[in-house]
């Protein structure tokens, strides 16, 4: 049994360090939220409670901080015009898929833009949508986190606590969210 944590434990750091190299081999130079397209972001303070708010997955769920109760979860606020969205969210598609047997969950959220554009940009993604994806009817949401950069990333802990706010590209380099992901793997 221990040998069999030992070996997931190892698969998961392969897989998510194969991401980063992955990242890094094929373009992943980090941008500046300056150069994301939607400006600077100081976003909310860290290991503070995450604002209540509630969304409607394109699949038609509710989804709200209540629900994500016990489930660590990184959310990311993108939108279809941005080019460093477009880059990060297949990476983040890989990132999940390495993640999620571990209980840390991705919710996107579209947002600066019309509904029409994100569900279609969704659509059209449907291979690297195998997250939740919501969109943030008048950017609501994105406000109440204080997100003013696409994208930007948001981890939540299981208990509700913001542990890491990250505008632009280069979230899997995050020594914070690694250690973060070390944690709940261990």
């Amino acid at each position: 049994m221990l040998q069999d944590v030992t070996r997931a434990r190892r698969a998961v750091a392969f897989t998510i360090s194969m991401i980063l190299c992955g990242g890094l081999v094929f373009g992943g130079a980090s941008l500046s939220s300056a150069q994301s397209g939607f400006g600077g972001s100081k976003g909310l303070p860290t290991h503070h409670q995450a604002p209540d708010f509630h969304l409607q997955t394109v699949d038609g769920k509710a989804v709200s901080k209540s629900s994500l109760k016990g489930q660590p979860t990184l959310m990311m606020f993108w939108a279809p015009w941005c080019h460093v969205c477009q880059v990060e969210l297949p990476k983040i598609h890989d990132f999940h898929e390495a993640v999620k047997p571990y209980g840390l969950q991705v919710l996107s959220v579209g947002f600066a833009d019309a509904k029409e554009n994100v569900l279609g940009y969704i659509n059209g993604h449907a291979d690297v949508f195998t997250f939740p994806s919501a969109f943030d009817v008048g950017n609501v949401v994105a406000s109440d986190f204080r997100v003013r950069a696409t994208p930007t990333f948001v981890l939540i802990d299981a208990d509700g606590a913001v542990r890491l706010v990250h505008p632009g590209a280069g979230i899997l380099h995050h020594p914070k969210l690694l250690s973060f992901v070390e944690e709940i793997v261990s």
